[in-house]
């Protein structure tokens, strides 16, 4: 019996840790009942799997788990801690220094911002940025029209950034709604002619100066984000603050620019490249792959792709080859005219073959530097 109270003491201490760990980084967990029992088991928890269950069973006739009573018949649950545990726990978290005058959730949430980083903040500054938020949430509404960079700057230790890096749970504790503040505007590259046949999205600012010395913007809307391309898709979130800017920019807005119906993407044929195309194809399904990245498509299927930063950084040929299927098969689900690498189709198209170039590229480069010739380019 004695063994039995021993388990039982042994898993309710292992879950009361792994649920306050938990909810000082990211909030409450609950688990999985036949994981929870293998994972007791293999930890050392218990000396068996049957034991554990038969401790799990236990802590919830005791009201410590919230959990159906087909954890008793040893069946997969969903299962947490019981309303009256958590709250103990809460109440049991290391409390803010007196110093700060935080109590209730103000304590919860202040704590829990101490794992994401303040716990390296002196009490001085600490005390100092409590006193700047809760400056800044007497002034509101009206700081809203600050927006968040400029507000962060004037009320937080006067760093612009501090605001949107706290946790949303510590400024929301103490009445501020981050989504709340004004949005600053986007500004994005781009030119047009009067009437564009279409639009081209550009990953980045040399590959936009490339197209418009090719002579692109003559036919196209060219639309790029200053230096990394996911500015592209902040804008798309919300058009309305996007302003265009270049010394040929479009009078039409983004809005009318993205009703046109030729709708392509221009970006290093590289996983990054891909990974920001899927993302603004989910917000422009008609999106499709310009038929400027054939020339480094056609390189990529011959000599593989080219080292890049990847989740895998496996030398030699395998890891050449492995970043190269995945490069194209993710140019292969962008549409019919990317796969083909060859032919353009669809609105605005020339019909001419895509990949025509000078010579063949005997090396994927950078979109930038590829050596197009603008007769031989098709839209």
């Amino acid at each position: 019996m004695n063994g039995e109270h021993d388990a039982v003491r042994a898993v309710r201490a292992w879950l009361e840790a792994d649920w306050s760990r938990h909810f000082l980084r990211q909030g409450g967990k609950r688990w999985r009942s036949d994981t929870l029992v293998r994972d007791l088991k293999r930890r050392g928890v218990c000396d068996s799997e049957l034991a554990a269950w038969q401790a799990l069973a236990v802590l919830r006739h005791q009201g410590v788990l919230d959990a159906p009573a087909a954890l008793d018949h040893r069946l997969s649950v969903r299962m947490g801690l019981s309303e009256g545990e958590r709250h103990r726990l809460i109440q049991s978290l290391p409390r803010p220094d007196a110093a700060l005058g935080l109590e209730g959730d103000l304590a919860v949430a202040w704590s829990r911002a101490r794992e994401a980083g303040l716990a390296d903040w002196s009490l001085d500054d600490q005390c100092r940025l409590v006193e700047g938020l809760r400056r800044l949430a007497a002034d509101l509404p009206a700081a809203y029209d600050l927006g968040a960079y400029r507000a962060s700057a004037r009320y937080l230790l006067g760093s612009a950034k501090l605001l949107q890096a706290l946790p949303a749970e510590l400024v929301r504790a103490f009445g501020i709604e981050p989504r709340d503040f004004r949005p600053m505007p986007t500004w994005l590259l781009a030119e047009a002619p009067e009437v564009p046949q279409g639009l081209l999205l550009i990953e980045n600012p040399q590959s936009f100066e490339q197209a418009r010395r090719l002579g692109v913007g003559d036919r196209l809307a060219l639309v790029c984000g200053f230096g990394y391309g996911l500015a592209l898709g902040e804008a798309l979130a919300d058009v309305d603050r996007v302003r265009l800017v270049g010394e040929r920019p479009p009078r039409q807005g983004l809005a009318r620019l993205l009703s046109l119906p030729s709708q392509t993407y221009w970006g290093d044929l590289d996983p990054e490249g891909l990974r920001l195309y899927r993302a603004l194809k989910r917000r422009l399904p008609r999106l499709c792959l310009s038929a400027l990245m054939a020339p480094m498509a056609e390189g990529l299927e011959a000599e593989g792709g080219p080292p890049s930063a990847s989740p895998d950084r496996q030398g030699g040929a395998a890891g050449q080859r492995r970043r190269g299927e995945r490069a194209r098969s993710g140019m292969a689900g962008g549409c019919p005219r990317a796969r083909a690498g060859r032919r353009a189709s669809g609105p605005g198209s020339r019909g001419t073959l895509a990949g025509r170039s000078r010579g063949r590229v005997r090396r994927p480069q950078p979109l930038a530097s590829t050596r197009l010739r603008p007769r031989c380019l098709a839209w």
